[in-house]
């Protein structure tokens, strides 16, 4: 009986070390899931940085094209704004001249312009 007996001794020595690398391959298991979890999660972070930081680059270029163009545009209509002030300025001045060198003259332009406005008024 002692083959018995050893074989079934070494029966017992063989899963005592299958339920040993079974252990051992359970925490390999978990070892690595935890460590895939925190890889996914380091990924995760690092894409959220480098988006966050695109995002930021992106809202910063605008700015600058925004600062850049605004000033030029800026600076385009206030030129207009004193060429039409200029303008305006002369068409008055010269308004008021014809009205001083020919006074009776305005009057009749401005009379027969009531008058055709009159005229075309009572017709509707």
């Amino acid at each position: 009986m002692r083959v018995s007996d050893r074989g079934a001794s070494a029966n017992r020595e063989l899963v005592k070390e299958v339920n040993a690398l079974k252990a051992q391959l359970k925490k390999v298991s978990a070892t690595m899931e935890a460590e895939a979890g925190d890889g996914a999660s380091r990924t995760l972070d690092t894409i959220e940085s480098k988006g966050k930081q695109a995002i930021d680059n992106v809202i910063e270029a605008a700015q600058d094209f925004v600062d850049e163009y605004g000033d030029a545009a800026r600076d385009r209509v206030d030129a207009l704004t004193r060429r039409s002030a200029e303008l305006r300025d002369k068409a008055t001045e010269s308004l008021v001249e014809t009205v001083r060198q020919r006074p009776l003259g305005t009057l009749a332009v401005i009379a027969g312009i009531g008058f055709l406005a009159g005229y075309i008024r009572r017709r509707r």
